[in-house]
This record gives structure tokens, sequence and C-alpha cells, in this order.
């Protein structure tokens, strides 16, 4: 599950940018602020990678990873399997 904060979101679009799934599309509706949000299209596509969470500037977009993903049942830190799923 992914959210975008709309009070948080100023519209930058790099989410749809950085996104190599296309997870997302740009509304054709014009929010308060006068500014076409990003939507999810097409949630099924997304590996839960974090690079949307982590290229947006204004920390609007939250992807909903199990809790606590960083420990390994030992407290030592462990890194995220999904973001090197990336392009290669």
């Amino acid at each position: 599950m992914i959210i975008i904060d709309e009070e948080l979101c100023k519209g930058c679009h790099l989410c749809l940018f950085m996104c190599y799934k296309n997870v997302y599309a740009i509304s054709p509706d014009v929010n308060k602020k006068g500014v076409q949000l990003p939507f999810v299209k097409f949630e099924d596509r997304c590996t839960k990678c974090g690079t949307c969470e982590i290229a947006c500037p204004d920390q609007a977009i939250t992807v909903d990873l199990p809790e606590n993903w960083w420990m390994k049942d030992d407290n030592e830190l462990n890194f995220n399997p999904n973001f090197t799923k990336g392009k290669k």
C-alpha cells in the first residue's frame, strides 16, 4: 500500500520519474493548491523498493513495509531486500 499525503505533496512528480515500475500517474484534477498530484495507478506493479519514498523531497510518500523490516531477529540492522530489485 502506497500513501501520498496530499497536504505535504507539492506536485514535483519525482516519484513518477523515479519509479522504474511506472506505478504512478498524474491526476488530471487540480487540488486546492492548484497542483496536479501524482496518484497510484498500478499498485500491483509496486515492488515496495522505497525509491519513491526516498526521492520525495517533502516526505509525502509512505510505502507500507512490514513493521521494523530493518531489524533482524537478533536486533542487528538488516537491509531492505526489495531495494536492490531496480534496473541494473
